[in-house]
């Protein structure tokens, strides 16, 4: 089985990972993909969002916080 987070290059270009000031990863989880959107220094913050929301979601906030540190 390949690994689920591993980039690929037949994988076509994403709209929903637009360039922005964050860093977009995949993290694989016991079996499973994850998206992670990630900007900024400091503690650690993590939002959740529900179905059928996704990460730009949370866009204005990952840009508040880490401007705020």
């Amino acid at each position: 089985m390949s690994d689920p987070a591993a980039p690929s290059a037949q994988q076509p270009a994403s709209l929903v990972r637009p360039d922005g000031p964050w860093t977009h990863r995949d993290v694989a989880a016991n079996g499973a993909r994850f998206h992670i959107a990630e900007l900024g220094d400091g503690p650690l913050v993590m939002f959740l969002h529900g179905f059928p929301q996704f990460w730009w979601t949370w866009r204005h906030q990952l840009e508040a916080l880490a401007d705020a540190g």
